[in-house]
């Protein structure tokens, strides 16, 4: 099929930010070759994604609405939520069809939802996590799982390089590929590294992911800074509001859009996130010193944590440890990422 001229639904998925924010770069890149875009998103990812993109028209499509454990239980959280979950799928295929069939989509490139697929035209899911990581060794289990859910898809876009030497997933995304996986490099909305400026704040972090434990990780942040002598900040990840505030040596916002954002992140010296994947690829690409603190059970985060360490030095604690080392914020290498919209040009023109 051709891009120019062609109706595409993109609709990622709602667990927590990051899915939303990687599909800023694929939206831009397939409009830069005539595409029409139709976003199908709850109101969050919508308050986000109304901040830094034009032209492209809003259907609202109900989120996953995960929540996830206080504890560290989360594969037994899943799995009592999975009827949920189940239902949601089958309910988001059908809400698709009827999209497809209403607005004449010519094609469907859904971000890890399940069900937003369609039998009627070519549709692409984007997974950085074709390994999934488990615990209690039922990760095999999984794999047939998702695999079965890939392949009612036309192609599998992985935003990652082939390459494992260059791989910011590492085994997350490779082995156990097929012809229909496509790399497609890292998705970042970021398109420059940070330069250089005067440093305002020692530390800031990004807080995100899904509650409870978003307000739990903001909640473990502000007592840390608290206890510092230097200005800090917090960006809470939450684009529905608007507020900045500020509690002794830190400044708080609810959210920035992506200049005000990289703006924040030029005057400050050291970043502490989530690693999440999303996360990881931004930082790749804007070269800021980060620490991790990987989501309580979250066993992909925690992968992705030791996997950074090892191999970038990058350091991490665990959130009930939590304990601030300077000596351990490292640098993600920095990989050209060539032409994202190329790329996807080729990949289209397959289906």
């Amino acid at each position: 099929m051709q891009i120019k001229n062609s109706k595409i639904l993109i609709t990622p998925l709602d667990w927590g930010l990051g899915h939303t924010t990687r599909c800023i770069p694929i939206v831009k890149s397939l409009q830069n070759k005539g595409a029409n875009i139709i976003l199908a998103v709850n109101d969050i990812q919508k308050a986000l994604l109304v901040q830094e993109l034009t032209n492209v028209e809003y259907i609202a499509l109900k989120g996953y609405d995960i929540r996830y454990p206080s504890s560290d239980n989360l594969a037994i959280s899943m799995l009592l939520q999975s009827p949920k979950i189940i239902y949601r799928i089958k309910k988001e295929h059908k809400d698709i069809e009827q999209i497809v069939k209403e607005k004449k989509i010519d094609l469907v490139i859904s971000d890890n939802r399940f069900g937003a697929y369609s039998t009627k035209v070519p549709s692409v899911y984007i997974t950085h996590q074709i390994n999934i990581q488990a615990p209690f060794g039922i990760e095999q289990i999984l794999h047939k799982i998702h695999r079965n859910y890939i392949s009612k898809f036309s192609q599998c876009w992985i935003p990652d390089y082939k390459d494992i030497n260059h791989s910011l997933a590492g085994e997350l995304s490779h082995n156990n590929t097929i012809e229909t996986d496509y790399y497609i490099g890292v998705l970042s909305r970021f398109t420059t590294p940070i330069t250089t400026s005067n440093i305002e704040y020692k530390y800031v972090a990004i807080i995100s992911g899904p509650e409870p434990q978003r307000s739990a990780f903001e909640e473990k942040i502000i007592e840390l800074f608290l206890n510092q002598s230097y200005p800090c900040a917090i960006v809470r990840g939450k684009p529905q509001e608007k507020q900045c505030l500020k509690k002794e040596n830190i400044d708080i916002f609810s959210h920035l859009n992506t200049n005000d954002f990289q703006a924040l992140l030029e005057i400050s010296e050291n970043i502490i996130c989530r690693p999440g994947y999303s996360s990881i690829m931004d930082l790749a690409q804007l070269q800021k010193k980060v620490f991790f603190i990987p989501t309580k059970g979250q066993t992909e985060q925690e992968y992705l944590a030791l996997f950074h360490y090892k191999k970038n030095k990058i350091g991490f604690s665990y959130q009930d440890d939590l304990n601030l080392n300077i000596n351990y914020f490292g640098q993600l290498p920095f990989i050209e990422n060539n032409s994202l919209t190329d790329k996807l040009e080729r990949v289209i023109n397959l289906l």
